[in-house]
């Protein structure tokens, strides 16, 4: 197993892994959560399938969970380290963080999410023969 480099940034950065092509998330219709949340369900240029069948969501939720426990919260342990603000106020701002980062960077999880994956089985995508239905 081989991990494509490419094909992860390719998704990384709101392209299609498959065709390279913009994906923007205004392009399907609103959902419950709002912008936020808004991923197509299709490639608006390939037709591949984005939002797969239950269950390939869980990884843009390991994604998630990975940036906000060892991207954010580190900080605000750093900052009670140094001195900036007391453990009341770190304890306080970790459950504000932990409320509300997962909300606002979830379309950047699911596009690292949909990188990694086509990243290590390049052959699932379209372009290599698989069926874009799902």
């Amino acid at each position: 197993m081989e991990f494509r480099s490419d094909i992860f940034w390719r998704a990384a950065k709101g392209c299609c892994p498959d065709c390279g092509a913009k994906i923007r998330s205004g392009e399907s219709p609103p959902n419950k959560w709002g912008r936020f949340a808004n991923i197509p369900d299709r490639c608006p240029a390939c037709e591949m399938v984005l939002r797969r069948r239950d269950g390939f969501f869980l990884g843009a939720i390991v994604w998630n969970y990975t940036l906000t426990a060892f991207g954010v919260l580190p900080v605000l342990l750093i900052a009670v380290r140094l001195g900036w603000c007391s453990e009341v106020w770190a304890i306080r701002g970790a459950i504000l963080t932990a409320l509300t980062v997962p909300f606002f960077i979830h379309a950047l999880s699911w596009r690292l999410w949909i990188g990694t994956y086509y990243a290590f089985l390049p052959e699932q995508l379209p372009s290599s023969g698989r069926r874009t239905d799902d």
